[in-house]
This record gives structure tokens, sequence and C-alpha cells, in this order.
């Protein structure tokens, strides 16, 4: 690192009393709210504790440190060890910046779990002498977000309203408002001084709403790109009476394509009609009909009808407009009927979805509601999915859960436009699919003795809980599960993971690993060296009697071989898979998995299918008409897009849902790091590396539910809820309609309807 870096870090307090440290006093770090201010000497990492002395003495808050002992003592002084991972970050920005002598440095960090993260997570930097924000697009509206306090309050008869906003920050901000629903303001630009109170007037014949939303442009503000930044706020108009009903309200996730606001609304009744003109929506009806009947006590009348119709009515048509594809759809609402488009059967079904979720959020209860009014407010929505593959995956590996569950899963699937249910039926820790041929399989290799309750290491011993754990699904209960899926436009992707994940099957059949056994079901979470024996032949016929029952169980195309987490130890040291290496003259070990893959990959074409593997099937060569998912951030997933590959996005660092969504200190056991709701929502599938041409093989994203820490289904609820459906709509919705403000509010909605249905959710995000 350059000395002038140096001298850009050490300027900061020096320049800014307000920021001023007595030295004789452990530095605490200066705070906004999610983010930190850090006064930082990053010239090299620090070699001793006399260095982080001098730094401390100079009144430093921050210091560039690679070793973990010395990060313990700078921490006890309260200054925060920046990471070499970090350090990189930070030049790539700097060298944007056209006067870094004036530059402070702003880091956007997760601030849940008490402490700052091993990596920093993402930063921006800030020029209080030119008021310039520099920085990641998601990062500073959240520092936005998180420096100004937005209060209102109606008066002249609710004629005017009055937005008090406080900047609790050291930074101006510009503001240009371009827009505000219905409310016309009175002032068009303001400067929001720091640390002090600005009030805005907007005026209206009368203030009615619960909520308004004011667009504005910050014209100091530029994401990396150099391009103004874009702001949405939320202000607080007039909260309905208790007993009322909201009007207008359009809280669709996901975020339709496009969406007009209309006047009025319509009103089921016991008069409504439904007027079926094409038979594709005949089967997706019943979503509809069955809820207003059972919960709304609205027995609705279905007709088929292809004379023009008056009075209170819903009509269901065939859209034939070729831009709408297989998923599209278009809904007129106005007082008098409601009009739905589509080409075919699940378009229609979606069309129901976004009209379920127009009604109360009571239509999603269990049981019976008496409500006295079930209207849907007018609107013209156009909408289609930006992704073919919106998923959402399931690991019963490591916990079993009832097939009651497993529908259930699906059917919150479904609701939000989710379609490809991704089932891990295979582990180390359990096998769970029924496989006839071989009944062993299930009989040995789907029960453990004992199951680990402790996160354990290299120094920490497990604790077991000393309890047998297993069980399985039959084909029978398979069948019934793929039906009910199918019956949701949902198309079930099976996994049997192997070389690797496969000590379930070698308990059952020892012979088919290097060593020959004994070996036992797993009991601990984690890797096993023990896999596959790739030089045996004989493991062939077993994997292809696994799937020729896997193929009549499941009709989808794809079929999840996983792939992933294969050591090579046995490998390395076994005869057998040293003289197929020889054999068939491979480079190494990882060409040796290369080779398996390719040939089960042949076996799966033969019989009609294509195969889906974890990135780890790039390693020494990926099959040629494989299908990827990239779970080790996004690199795999570049890497096989640019070869023409199909790609299904589903980074480990935003979208696995095992991890932690909150504090590491109040949550349950989890994986990982922490992947907040914020986190995962700005997730954009689409890599900025790839071309127009490339980014077309990114098919998909899907989020994954990995189960070592959750025993219960209420568990598996409680850590994919909220997050699955902000997964959702990153699948569903383009970028350009994705907005994390906009989301938040509907996402309040959203809450409700779990409410009604039943869904153990978590609340972190919930309005109290």
């Amino acid at each position: 690192m350059s000395k002038k870096l140096l001298c850009i870090m050490c300027c900061l307090f020096i320049t800014l009393s307000t920021f001023s440290q007595n030295k004789e006093e452990s530095l605490s770090t200066p705070e906004l709210f999610d983010f930190v201010l850090l006064k930082c000497d990053l010239s090299s990492p620090v070699k001793d504790k006399d260095a982080i002395d001098g730094a401390f003495k100079k009144g430093l808050n921050g210091i560039f440190i690679n070793d973990k002992e010395l990060a313990n003592y700078a921490a006890n002084k309260g200054m925060v060890a920046v990471s070499k991972y970090t350090m990189s970050k930070c030049q790539s920005i700097l060298d944007n910046i056209k006067e870094p002598t004036k530059t402070t440095l702003v880091f956007a960090r997760e601030r849940s779990d008490g402490y700052l993260r091993n990596a920093l997570l993402d930063h921006c930097f800030v020029e209080l002498f030119n008021d310039t924000i520099f920085g990641e697009e998601r990062w500073l509206k959240k520092l936005i977000n998180s420096s100004l306090d937005i209060r209102t309050r109606l008066i002249n008869n609710n004629t005017r309203m009055v937005v008090d906003i406080t900047n609790k920050s050291s930074i101006p901000f510009h503001i240009q408002i371009t827009q505000c629903d219905q409310l016309k303001p009175e002032q068009k630009e303001v400067t929001l001084s720091p640390m002090g109170q600005t009030s805005l007037f907007f005026n209206s014949d009368y203030i009615k709403s619960p909520q308004y939303t004011l667009h504005a442009n910050i014209k100091n503000a530029f994401n990396t790109e150099k391009k103004v930044l874009k702001h949405v706020f939320r202000l607080h108009g007039m909260d309905y009476m208790v007993g009322t009903e909201s009007q207008n309200t359009y809280n669709i996730i996901p975020a339709p394509r496009f969406l007009e606001k209309g006047q009025g609304k319509f009103v089921f009744n016991k008069e409504t009609r439904i007027i079926l003109k094409d038979k594709n929506a005949e089967a997706p009806l019943r979503f509809l009909t069955d809820r207003l009947t059972r919960t709304a006590q609205l027995p609705v009348k279905v007709q088929n009808s292809t004379q023009k119709h008056s009075g209170n009515y819903v009509i269901f048509d065939r859209a034939n407009d070729s831009a709408l594809g297989n998923e599209g759809y278009k809904i007129n609402i106005s007082p008098e009927y409601i009009q739905v488009l589509a080409n075919k059967e699940a378009g229609f079904f979606y069309a129901i979805q976004s009209l379920l979720q127009l009604l109360p959020a009571e239509i999603y209860s269990n049981t019976t509601v008496y409500k006295d009014s079930w209207s849907i407010p007018a609107a013209n929505i156009t909408d289609t999915p930006q992704f073919e593959h919106r998923g959402l995956h399931l690991d019963v590996g490591r916990h079993l859960y009832p097939v009651s569950f497993i529908k259930k899963y699906i059917d919150l699937m479904s609701m939000q436009k989710m379609n490809r249910f991704h089932w891990h039926l295979t582990e180390d820790q359990g096998w769970r699919i029924e496989i006839k041929k071989h009944p062993k399989l299930t009989e040995i290799g789907s029960m453990r003795k004992e199951t680990i309750i402790n996160r354990y290491s290299a120094t920490t011993p497990g604790i077991y809980d000393g309890t047998p754990y297993g069980g399985f699904y039959t084909q029978e209960e398979i069948k019934e599960i793929v039906a009910y899926a199918k019956e949701r436009y949902i198309t079930i992707i099976p996994e049997v993971d192997l070389p690797g994940h496969m000590l379930a099957a070698l308990a059952t059949y020892p012979e088919l690993g290097c060593t020959g056994g004994p070996y036992e079901v797993g009991t601990r979470w984690g890797i096993y060296d023990d896999v596959l024996c790739a030089g045996n032949e004989n493991i062939y016929p077993f994997i292809e009697d696994v799937l020729q029952e896997v193929f009549k169980l499941f009709p989808g195309e794809y079929v999840h071989i996983g792939g992933d987490e294969c050591p090579k130890t046995r490998w390395k040291s076994c005869p057998k898979c040293q003289s197929k290496i020889k054999e068939l003259k491979l480079k190494d070990e990882h060409e040796l998995q290369s080779y398996v893959i390719r040939r089960v990959e042949k076996f799966l074409n033969k019989n009609g299918k294509k195969l889906i593997g974890w990135d780890e099937i790039l390693e020494g060569g990926i099959a040629p008409n494989a299908a990827l998912m990239s779970w080790r951030g996004i690199a795999g997933g570049i890497t096989a897009a640019k070869s023409g590959h199909p790609v299904i996005m589903t980074p480990n660092t935003y979208v696995y849902l095992d991890h932690y969504q909150a504090s590491m200190e109040t949550s349950p056991l989890a994986n990982g790091r922490i992947c907040s709701l914020e986190w995962t929502y700005g997730y954009n599938p689409i890599p900025k590396e790839l071309t127009k041409e490339e980014a077309g093989h990114i098919i998909g994203v899907q989020a994954n539910v990995w189960t070592e820490y959750m025993k219960t289904p209420e568990q598996v609820e409680y850590m994919a809820y909220p997050r699955a459906n902000a997964v959702a709509e990153i699948g569903w919705s383009s970028p350009e309609h994705k907005n994390w403000e906009d989301y938040l509010d509907r996402l309040q909605y959203q809450f409700k309807r779990w409410q009604f249905y039943g869904l153990n959710c978590a609340t972190h995000y919930k309005n109290k």
C-alpha cells in the first residue's frame, strides 16, 4: 500500500473535530447505524503490538492486520482490524476517487451480530468536502436510510403533510423531488444539513392513504458507475381506523412487471359469476374457487360461455399474446368485472396467485373467516417471469420431515410463483428414498445410531444425543408428492448425491468403497473421506439401478447428481482408482471424478434425462450437456455460462437459508455467516462479468435449505421465511422492478397472510 493511501486515511480526524478521540481512553468506533466510520492506517499490515500501540496513540481506530492474535489485541483497544480481503476491495474504489486526500472511509457492515465480521461485507467512500458518496448502490441507499429519521404529521384538516427529516450523519444530502404519489410538494429541491432537521411540506385535497411514496434524486451521491442515485422514501399518511378496510393496496410478491393502479374496487359477493372461456384455466381455477368457498363462504358459480356478459363477473380467456410465454398473464380489474388472460395453464395459475394477494390477507386462512367484504383494488397488470428456473431446495438427508410438511413447503413455493423444488434425498447421514431393487438402502442406510448436537472443531469434541434417528419416503409417498407439486406447476428435481456424500450407501454396501469398510451412517455433519470407489466397475450398475427407479418416480427432465465435496483422499491411495487413472490416461483424481460424472451423464441422456451438478463438476472438465448450480460464489457460474452451459445461480453467500439471518448471539444454532433478508434481496443472479449473450445461459436462481440444525418443520419455516420470499422476487421480477424499500412495505402485508396460513416465519423485519 502506498504512502499516499496512508496520508488519505490519517487526515480524517485531524480535519473533523466532530470525531476527535481522547487518546488516554479506549477508542470507540464512531457509527452511522449499520455503518462504521474509520480513521485508518492501511499502509501495510502491522507486525507487532508496538505498531498497534503507536497507531492507537495517533488516534486511529482502524488498522490493517492479518494476524488473529494481533487483531484481538487491537480489538481490546476498540480498534477495527481491516483484513487483506477488504483491503483489496478498498483499492479498486480508491482508484476512482478524484480527490483521495479528502476522503473519509465508511464501511457498510452487518451490525446485528454485535461485532465486525472477519471480512467487512462491503463498503463505500464519502468525500465530506464536496459531499460526494461513492460505493455500491445498495449500500449507498442503506447509508441514507440509516442516517435519516423521517416523521410525518397532518395539519390543515388533513390537507397538508409536514415531513420532518433529521439527518443524524455528518454528511449533507441534496435531494431533488421528482414524484410523490397524489401529493404536491412545496419544495422541489432541498439540502438535508448534517446533524440537523429539515421540514418538507406536501399538499392535497385530502390526505387519506396510510402511506405515500416519495421519489427523489440524491444529487450529490453517485454509485461506482457515476450515475445519479434514484431513491425512494416512505411517508406515513393517515392510518385507517380499527375495523375499516384499507383501499387500493397492491402488495403482490413477486413484484409484477407492470402494474397500473385504478380507481375503485371489485367486490366478490354471492352474485359473482366466473366465466370460463379457455379450458387452460379450468385446472388452475380451483385454487381460487376453493378459497372463496371454504374461507370466504362465497361459492361462486362457474359457467362456460362465449357470450357477452354484464354485472359482477370474473372472466378467464385466452391471451394469444406470444410475449406472455407459458407463464405470463394479464389481469384487468374494474369495479364491474375482472378479466384474466393467459396463454397456458401456468399463466392462469400465476394470475390467480396475484388475485389472491390482492384479496384481504384472511383469504389465506385455513378456516372459515366471517368477513363482510372481500374486495380487490382496481388495477391493470401485465406480468412475466425473468427466469425459467425459480427454485427452492430442501435437504431431507440430515433431518426428515413428514409428507404433510413437504406439501406445505410446495404450497408456499407456489404462492410466490416458484416452480422448481430441488429435493435432496440422499446424504452421508441418511438415505431417504425407497429403492425396491436395493431394499437394504432404507433398511440400513436410512438409520444413524445417533446425532451430533453441538458445533465441533479440532479443539471441541462432538457431543452426541445417543438416540437412533431415521426414516425414508416410500415410492407411493413420493408419487403422491410429485402429483401434488405438478398440480401447482412445480417440477421436482431429485438429487442423488455422488460420488461423495455416499456414506449411507457405503454402510449398506461396503464393497462399493475404496477400503471395503466397515462403514456406518454418518452421525456428525461435514465432509467424509469415504466416497464411492471410482475405480470399481461395480459402482455403475448400482448407480444405474438407483437412477432407473428415480426416472420412473420423477417425470421432470433434470436429475441432480451432486458432484460436490468429494475428497480425493481415498482415491489417491486406492489401487483400483490409480489403475483407472492410468488406464484412461487421466491427469489426476479431478479428471477421474469428471470421468464418473460424464459416464453417469451418458446414462441419463440415454434415458431422456439431463444432468445437473454442483459447481465442482467443473473440476477436471464439465460433462458435455450438463447444467450447473453455482454454489461456491459466482465464479463457477461465470465459467460455465461462458462455455455455453445452462447455469442456476445459488451462491452460498446470498441464498443459503441455513445461514444465520440475525444476531449469532440470540439466534438458534445455524451454519455459516449472517445472511440477512436485505442482503439476500439485493442479489442479482446475472454477473456483471457476462456479456448479454453469455447472460442468456443463466436460466435461474435458487435458495438452498440445508438442515443440519433444523430438526422440526417449524425450524425449517423459521429459517426459510421470509428469505425464500425474497428469492422468489429475485427469480420472477427483473432488477428494474425490484426495490428494497418497496419490498419491505409489501412484506408487511405478507406477514399477515402467513399469520393466517400458519407459517412460523422469522419476524426481524416485521413492523411492530
